[in-house]
């Protein structure tokens, strides 16, 4: 289970932000991964890795270069029979430089042979977002232009309470810290955001999908100290209309001891420009 809300202020003349990020990575405890940098094979993309497929896939990756940015949210559902890495949708897509429409079709094939997902674009034209989503479940892809928007394990125009819930906080965060002389207050806001351990049921969707951990998913902040399973990473990207990025990750530190967890933090700033 992950998490993911976004701001698109595009339209918004009062703030200094054309794109407010914020996103938890829900992962088994155990799970290899790498944290965000650099990737080898082109530097230009930043993102973590899961190191548990050989495809170097990632659950969010960007890459201000070809000012792209990508977030990948599983679906429950039935597993399919050698399935293909999810992961690699996001990375490819910030790898290559065509418009979301056109990487979907060529695509598509790829999709249909992974378990479910739902995933997020975001690409900048003329500095400013354009937000999508593409689920291999109803194979729909879809732009959203609210100013809010809040996704997690679901399809996206049916929200788990918890993403209406996080959605609602953000635009009373972004409503007061929609400067960059208030950048650090608003980031640390962004951060309880994706701390919030308050529970938000009931959530029908959530317990048929879910029936035995409804309770412990309910909330933005994940953790399962039993299963070995919670939120590993936050990550939060910032981007100004100017063309500013500023990405940051928290990321717990492995062995991961959720009773007495070690935060991890990086930090990368970029500026990307208006063409």
């Amino acid at each position: 289970m992950c998490i993911l809300f976004i701001y698109n202020g595009n339209n918004d003349s009062k703030s200094d932000y054309s794109l407010i990020l914020a996103s938890n990575r829900d992962e088994c405890y155990d799970r290899p991964s790498q944290n965000m940098g650099p990737w080898f094979e082109d530097p230009s993309v930043f993102g973590g890795r899961d190191l548990e497929v050989e495809e170097g896939g990632t659950w969010l990756a960007l890459s201000p270069l070809r000012k792209k940015l990508g977030v990948l949210l599983n679906l429950p559902s039935a597993k399919k029979p050698d399935a293909k890495s999810r992961g690699k949708i996001v990375a490819d897509f910030v790898k290559n430089d065509k418009p979301i429409k056109t990487y979907v079709e060529q695509m598509k094939s790829y999709a249909h042979n992974c378990n479910e997902f739902v995933f997020v674009s975001i690409e900048f034209k003329n500095l400013f977002p354009i937000i999508s989503t593409y689920n291999n479940a109803n194979d729909e892809l879809v732009t959203h232009r609210d100013a809010f928007l809040g996704f997690s394990n679901n399809l996206p125009q049916k929200p788990l309470k918890k993403a209406e819930a996080g959605r609602n906080k953000l635009q009373q965060i972004v409503t007061t810290f929609n400067k960059v002389s208030t950048q650090d207050e608003l980031i640390d806001r962004l951060i309880d955001l994706l701390k919030w351990e308050e529970s938000h049921l009931p959530d029908h969707q959530l317990e048929t999908k879910q029936p035995n951990l409804y309770n412990e998913l309910s909330s933005v902040y994940v953790c399962i100290p039993q299963g070995r399973y919670g939120t590993r990473t936050h990550t939060i990207v910032l981007v100004t209309k100017s063309g500013h990025m500023n990405v940051i990750e928290m990321t717990l530190v492995a062995p991961i001891d959720p009773v007495n967890p070690k935060w991890t933090k990086t930090e990368y700033q970029f500026d990307m420009e208006r063409k």
